[in-house]
């Protein structure tokens, strides 16, 4: 078996594909082609094929999750679902995760606490819709009581500010009771506990002489 030819691919300039015997065999990027310095002429065997095969799909899960990961952090779960979603083999997929992890690159612990502090910047909300996103995003239970515990969440603050917020727009709401509700809906779904979204609806209506 002989590489035949090495043709650049028309539609992705940075993979190379690699023919043997005038048949396609295979393609790889331009750095794994390099690394193995594979050449034109070059005598191959069906198990140096194999391994190569094998090569150039981890080298392209790689790069899809650096892919992922220059666009914003994931968590593990995120990118093994992107991955897999690419149809990439499974053990594939958990061998390019281990690499990244031990990288550094991805850990559940900095993405959640990263996620916390963003979500925070944005909108006031509170631990329990935290702790529902970081769950759909595939943290850990441990993992994100964890970081919660350490995050800067004042409930009372964070709670008074959205009330504060909403209440101006329900400002044209003339029933209390439908206000006081409404309002309560908004916090409740901004992930605030029961007995914080009662006493600062209470305090809120009071200041109002309500």
């Amino acid at each position: 078996m002989i590489i035949s030819s090495l043709e650049i691919q028309k539609k992705r300039a940075s993979r190379v594909s690699i023919f043997i015997d005038g048949e396609f065999a295979l393609g790889m990027s331009l750095d794994l082609l390099a690394s193995l310095n594979l050449k034109k002429g070059m005598s191959v065997s069906e198990s140096e094929v194999q391994v190569w095969r094998s090569a150039a799909i981890f080298d392209e899960a790689k790069s899809a999750a650096y892919g992922y990961l220059a666009r914003r952090a994931h968590s593990r779960k995120e990118l093994y679902d992107k991955l897999k979603k690419k149809q990439f083999p499974l053990e594939t997929i958990e061998a390019v995760l281990s690499q990244l992890a031990e990288k550094k690159l991805i850990n559940d612990a900095a993405f959640a606490a990263l996620l916390v502090r963003d979500r925070l910047k944005k909108k006031p909300v509170g631990k329990n819709r935290l702790q529902n996103e970081l769950r759909r995003k595939g943290v850990k239970r441990e993992t994100a009581e964890r970081v919660l515990a350490t995050a800067d969440l004042n409930a009372s603050d964070l709670c008074m500010k959205a009330a504060e917020r909403k209440l101006k727009s329900l400002a044209r709401e003339p029933d209390r009771t439908k206000k006081k509700k409404k309002l309560s809906d908004f916090l409740m779904r901004r992930g605030f506990e029961w007995d914080i979204i009662h006493q600062t609806v209470d305090a809120l209506f009071k200041a109002e002489g309500e």
